[in-house]
């Protein structure tokens, strides 16, 4: 529910600033996220009703949710809490790292590399492709 609220929010008047910055405002990218978090909610939905229908349980069972679920929001609202003191590039490397490690994944190595490479790729993506303003960091000038 929060998720198709905030959807239709981006919508609102006060963010239709798309004809000054050639149909990529301030809630382009919100928008993209939003519509992919909608969609993967919604088949999260249908997996689970179809499970408990059929009485499949192989996730881990009911005990596993509160184990994962609790460090995950405690690591993503660190991530959007930091972003506005440290920038973009450094909390994100963190988080896509931390996430993954919070989620059951063991690859340290391996999640390290992707960190780094998706940072860099969406960082240079929205900063010089789309020309979209990232927050910086405050410490270091070119992050």
């Amino acid at each position: 529910m929060a998720t198709a609220y905030l959807f239709y929010h981006t919508f609102d008047e006060a963010y239709q600033t798309s004809i000054l910055t050639a149909g990529r405002g301030p809630v382009f990218f919100p928008r993209i996220v939003l519509g992919a978090m909608l969609l993967f909610s919604l088949i999260t939905l249908v997996e689970g009703q179809i499970k408990s229908r059929s009485g499949d349980d192989r996730d881990g069972g009911p005990g596993l949710a509160p184990r994962v679920l609790l460090p995950a929001v405690v690591v993503t609202g660190g991530y959007i809490l930091s972003i506005s003191w440290a920038g973009f590039v450094i909390p994100t490397v963190i988080f896509t790292f931390l996430l993954p490690l919070v989620l059951g994944y063991r690859n340290w190595l391996l999640a390290a590399a992707i960190s780094i490479s998706y940072t860099i790729s969406v960082w240079y993506i929205f900063e010089r492709v789309f020309l979209i303003i990232l927050p910086s960091s405050p410490w270091f000038g070119a992050i």
